[in-house]
């Protein structure tokens, strides 16, 4: 599948999906009526933060495995095109606003005893 260019609209869109989020993280940590008077800006900064830290873990981890899911359990290795079954391990990833484990896909080629890592794009490995 073509890689979609993520235009200024699109991402404008998630932007204000995360925002309507933001209301709901907002209602949870302060009821219905919002933070009292005796709630400073520093602890609202901190549940934000706490918020976006975790939307960023989910969205990341979520597009991730479904990504991961969409490879055939075997891959041809890029070197001599023998179908090699492929393994999951797991990698740690660290983004400016979170830290994600990742089961990353990795295939090994009996035949040409190399470890490979499966390509997102079908087309790349031809």
């Amino acid at each position: 599948m073509p890689r979609r260019p993520l235009t200024p609209e699109m991402l404008q869109e998630i932007r204000a999906l995360a925002a309507g989020w933001g209301k709901i993280v907002a209602k949870r940590a302060f009821g219905d009526d919002g933070p009292g008077l005796d709630v400073d800006f520093d602890t609202m900064e901190q549940i934000a933060l706490a918020a976006a830290l975790g939307l960023t873990e989910g969205t990341l981890s979520t597009s991730l495995q479904q990504q991961a899911a969409a490879l055939d359990e075997d891959q041809p290795c890029p070197a001599c095109g023998t179908p090699c079954p492929v393994r999951r391990q797991p990698r740690l990833l660290a983004t400016p606003g979170a830290t994600v484990t990742h089961d990353e896909p990795v295939g090994h080629c009996p035949a040409c005893r190399r470890d490979f890592f499966p390509p997102t794009n079908p087309a790349a490995s031809g």
